[in-house]
This record gives C-alpha cells, sequence and structure tokens, in this order.
C-alpha cells in the first residue's frame, strides 16, 4: 500500500516541454524551513506534505520526512523533456542558531555551495536537486526586460514615494509633508536624470 501511494504522489516538476520554464523565482517550487518550524513540523520522525498549483492547474507535491533535528529527506517525482516521471529522494541538512531573546532560528545548508539558507529552490540550473536561489541561477521577474526598463522601474518607484502615480509624463508633485527637502531634491533629481536618459534612448532612431 505504501509503495502505491507513492507511486500515486502528483509529480513536483514536469520539464515535459522545456527546463527554461522554471528560471523565475517566482515559477520555481521553494521550500522555506521557518515556515516549517512555525508549524512545529521539524520534529524527529514527522513526515508531511507540502503542496502547489501550478499555471496549469495542476497539484504539485512534495513529500518530507524529518530524520533527525539536522536533516531531512525530500521525496518528489521530476519528469524531464521526453522522459517519463521518475521519483527522487534528496536529504538537507538544518543547522540551528541561538535566537537573542530565547529559542533556535533553523537553516536548511544548500547542497551545492554549503551556504545556510532560509528556502532552497527546485528549477533553473538545478532542474532535479534543491539548492540556493544564486546556484540555481534564478531571477526575480523584475530582473528581466534589460537595464533600461530596470531604470524605469527605479522612476516610477521614486515617483510613488514622492506621493504621485507612476506615469512618467505627469508633473512631479510637490514636496511630501513629511520628506526633508533635501532628500525630496534628491529623489526628484534621481527620478529626472532616469527619465531624461529612458526618453532619449526611446526616440533615439534604430
Amino acid at each position: 500500500m505504501a509503495q502505491d501511494a507513492q507511486r500515486r504522489m502528483p509529480g513536483l516538476c514536469d520539464y515535459y516541454r522545456s527546463c527554461s520554464t522554471y528560471s523565475l523565482v517566482e515559477r520555481a517550487f521553494d521550500i522555506d524551513v521557518r515556515r516549517w518550524s512555525r508549524r512545529g513540523l521539524l520534529v524527529l520522525g514527522t513526515t508531511f506534505l507540502c503542496h502547489w498549483l501550478t499555471e496549469e492547474d495542476r497539484t504539485a507535491t512534495l513529500k518530507v520526512r524529518v530524520e533527525s533535528d539536522d536533516q531531512v529527506r525530500l521525496i518528489y517525482r521530476v519528469r524531464m523533456p521526453r522522459k517519463r516521471w521518475q521519483q527522487l529522494e534528496r536529504t538537507v541538512s538544518i543547522v540551528w542558531d541561538s535566537c537573542r531573546y530565547g529559542g533556535r532560528r533553523p537553516w536548511l545548508i544548500c547542497p551545492n555551495c554549503g551556504q545556510s539558507m532560509a528556502v532552497l529552490y527546485l528549477g533553473g540550473a538545478s532542474p532535479i536537486a534543491f539548492c540556493c536561489r544564486q546556484c540555481a541561477g534564478l531571477k526575480y521577474t523584475s530582473q528581466h526586460g534589460g537595464a533600461r526598463l530596470r531604470s524605469m522601474r527605479k522612476a516610477q518607484k521614486i515617483r510613488r514615494q514622492l506621493g504621485g502615480s507612476e506615469l512618467l509624463l505627469e508633473p512631479f508633485l510637490d514636496k511630501p509633508q513629511a520628506m526633508r527637502l533635501r532628500r525630496y531634491l534628491r529623489l526628484r533629481e534621481t527620478a529626472e536624470r532616469i527619465e531624461e536618459e529612458w526618453f532619449r534612448r526611446f526616440r533615439a532612431p534604430v
């Protein structure tokens, strides 16, 4: 019965078409040891499931077994491009730090680089094993689109800080009452410089 239940456990990562679809942090599968600790799951002998609902409305499942105070076993299924589902098992080490006001804080050890991390990911450059974001080569959606798009987002963020909208064509509002004049002028100057460069490149002939 246990083997049948394992076979029926929904797969985690389905790379049937391509692995590149999981190159973003927002789309990769993540395990957060802080969440497990808050829910009291890191108890010796405990087995629990983690579930995700993918963009394809598919339920993805990961089984976690707490084998000791400093180790968990991850059990999951992965399907690589044009291949069958395969079941994988990986162990991940846990270290504990003492908190300033008592208690302990857990960290996951990245199996690739050995760094202590709160979150590990499955995806990107690490399609079949959980590791940290840097080792997996994952990026946030905001990091895509090139330098020009990132600079525009920075200008929009400054406009929001100054109490206005994100529209670059609108005039800047007066200084917010709670903001110092020096900071207001510095932020506005930064935004104006970014926007001037943005529009200059936008109007430049291709």
